[in-house]
């Protein structure tokens, strides 16, 4: 009896129904459902940053990169390029893809160096061989003017014509100042020759044979020649 009475006391749990409840339910009522008002997301922080915060030199970069108002901010240097830097390339991109192309590329390269080679050896072959048919035809019309000259001039006709003013068959000198130069010439050039003679035989024996014992007998000097008039200066 005395464990019925101390349950009957008990107040009535939230899961049971109360006479108000049983009243409001029947009744259709309802509470009001409260406004959402604006969220503040705020991101979890990442492992790095929480172990940034226990060192000192960390902490106070980073409160001085969150820093706001007029402070003045230094800009970061960081090896990675942001996406938005002109030196920004995606990692898809920074490895050769397709080799293929590259080879191909390669190849024409090569072929167009080789390509521009020959041509710059023909380009130079070709003026070569101009220059070269520019100097006959040249060479040929000098020849041409050159024969057309002795024609007109009648070189062609002068016949025996020695290259020295002196004849052979007569043994005579040329008639004009060619004729007389030749001769006074060869008149010098013997009487050299005789003086040179009469002063070696001087001055290598004492004037006899060794052998016989004979006197020698003195080397001949013709007269000394005189020059023609028109080689001879005025009042000699």
């Amino acid at each position: 009896l005395a464990l019925r009475a101390h349950r009957s006391a008990r107040p009535p749990s939230a899961h049971t129904p109360t006479p108000r409840r049983a009243s409001e339910r029947a009744s259709g009522m309802q509470r009001p459902t409260p406004e959402i008002g604006q969220v503040h997301n705020i991101p979890a922080r990442t492992r790095h940053e929480r172990k940034g915060e226990m060192h000192k030199e960390d902490l106070e970069k980073m409160r001085l990169r969150q820093r706001r108002e007029c402070y003045y901010h230094h800009e970061e240097v960081s090896l990675v390029q942001p996406p938005d830097s002109l030196g920004y390339i995606p990692e898809s991109e920074r490895f050769i893809t397709d080799v293929a192309a590259v080879e191909k590329m390669e190849r024409d390269r090569e072929i167009a160096r080789k390509e521009q080679m020959y041509h710059n050896k023909r380009t130079e072959r070709v003026m070569n061989e101009e220059q070269r048919l520019k100097a006959m035809e040249a060479e040929y019309e000098q020849d041409t003017a050159h024969q057309e000259v002795m024609r007109q001039e009648g070189s062609f006709c002068r016949s025996n014509k020695t290259s020295m003013p002196y004849d052979p068959i007569s043994l005579q000198y040329g008639e004009g100042r060619d004729g007389e130069c030749l001769k006074y010439s060869d008149e010098a050039l013997k009487y050299r020759s005789a003086l040179r003679a009469d002063n070696l035989q001087r001055r290598t024996n004492a004037g006899f044979n060794p052998i016989t014992g004979e006197p020698t007998a003195p080397v001949p000097i013709p007269e000394r020649p005189k020059p023609p008039s028109f080689l001879q200066m005025p009042g000699m």
